[in-house]
């Protein structure tokens, strides 16, 4: 069941016990990107008429992207600017990423939600206004740390270490985005038009992750 699903990084003290390791010599590494990849990336086209919600994922269950696209179909009807960039491979799981195309072409999203495919991030990420995880499952996850450091904010699912990166753990940069709970469509629904509604705490909320993934 994915509310007892847990992740490796949010358990390792219990399990690298259970294991025998010397708990004096485990230690756990916090994941690592090069910032400086982002520092030159295109921003949004001035033209451009959407608020856009980008997803660096595979399109696989348990990134649950049919929960996320659902939510979407909610956040949308309330706030019309949005689009969602669904941006990664489908080849890993080619019958669970056709059933989410046949989702978003069910809840008449087939405008609205673009599948990239396998893409060069840095290609995209500078026209997002912010990112989203909705995994049942996670450990550090990159793609929060890569939106950090191109100034985009985060809607997260409780999982893993996504609560320390979004909110913080020991610093005082302040909330980086929102965390909600896995597979509560009325929560990311939510979420997302919060976000896309309130601009300046979106940007604030940008700035505050990309101190905190430069720290």
């Amino acid at each position: 069941r994915a509310d007892i699903v847990t992740s490796l990084y949010a358990h390792a003290k219990e399990l690298r016990i259970e294991l025998g390791c010397p708990e004096d010599k485990a230690v756990i590494t916090p994941n690592g990107i090069d910032t400086g990849r982002f520092a030159d990336i295109a921003g949004r086209a001035p033209d451009d008429r959407y608020i856009n919600i980008g997803a660096v994922l595979r399109v696989t269950p348990i990134k649950d992207v049919k929960t996320m696209i659902q939510a979407f179909g909610f956040a949308k009807a309330k706030e019309p600017r949005l689009k969602l960039w669904i941006m990664g491979p489908w080849d890993e799981d080619e019958e669970y990423a056709k059933e989410c195309f046949d989702l978003a072409e069910a809840l008449d999203l087939s405008n609205d939600v673009e599948f990239t495919g396998r893409i060069n991030i840095k290609d995209y990420l500078g026209r997002m206004d912010m990112t989203i995880l909705t995994s049942i499952s996670e450990g550090q996850p990159l793609t929060i740390l890569e939106s950090y450091a191109a100034h985009k904010p985060v809607i997260a699912t409780d999982v893993g270490n996504c609560h320390g990166l979004v909110y913080g753990e020991n610093d005082d940069f302040g909330p980086a985005g929102i965390i909600t709970h896995i597979m509560n469509v009325e929560e990311i629904a939510q979420a997302m038009v919060e976000m896309a509604q309130k601009k300046e705490m979106r940007l604030e909320m940008g700035e505050n992750g990309y101190r905190r993934v430069m720290a």
